[in-house]
């Protein structure tokens, strides 16, 4: 009788380990995706923009596809190049225009969401017409979070501040 609660009892103690080290590895799990899906963002953005500055005259974007299979592309004039998927089950939500407006919130921001960098524009350069906004990213398996803030308070001089967490409202 007692190797069986001593069996019951190891059984019990290897299932709560198990229980802890799967909740400690599904938000492990989730915070890479999210970082992830930041720096591609973030490297995409950064070089669309020197895009625009270089190529005088010239409006580059990045679209934010949302949905089931997210996925980020530049855009040039209008037409956007070939999509490159994100890390599965990220969140994504933006209050930049979306994909078929000109103002921010309003069309096609439920399939896509645009950042844009304008080379010449009475902000200097890298404003854009309606580029004021937030994008959050964010995954269900944890609570860690990013946001890349444009305009507002930040000017519009095309510069993004990063911000984490409780930072992103």
């Amino acid at each position: 009788m007692a190797n069986l609660v001593e069996s019951l009892v190891s059984i019990v103690i290897a299932g709560e380990l198990a229980a802890i080290g799967l909740l400690g590895a599904t938000g492990l799990i989730g915070y890479a995706k999210v970082t992830a899906a930041h720096v591609q963002l973030v490297q995409t953005a950064k070089q669309s923009r020197y895009d625009a500055i270089v190529n005088y005259g010239e409006v580059r974007s990045v679209a934010i596809f949302t949905g089931e299979k997210a996925a980020i592309a530049e855009c040039l004039s209008g037409v956007c190049g070939a999509k490159i998927p994100l890390p599965s089950g990220v969140n994504i939500k933006s209050t930049f225009r979306g994909i078929d407006a000109k103002v921010a919130g309003k069309a096609g921001s439920n399939v896509a969401t645009l950042i844009s960098w304008s080379s010449e524009t009475n902000s200097g350069i890298g404003g854009s017409y309606g580029q004021h906004g937030t994008i959050t990213f964010s995954h269900p398996w944890t609570r860690k979070k990013f946001c890349l803030v444009r305009g507002g308070a930040h000017g519009n001089l095309g510069e993004v501040v990063i911000k984490q967490d409780k930072e992103c409202k």
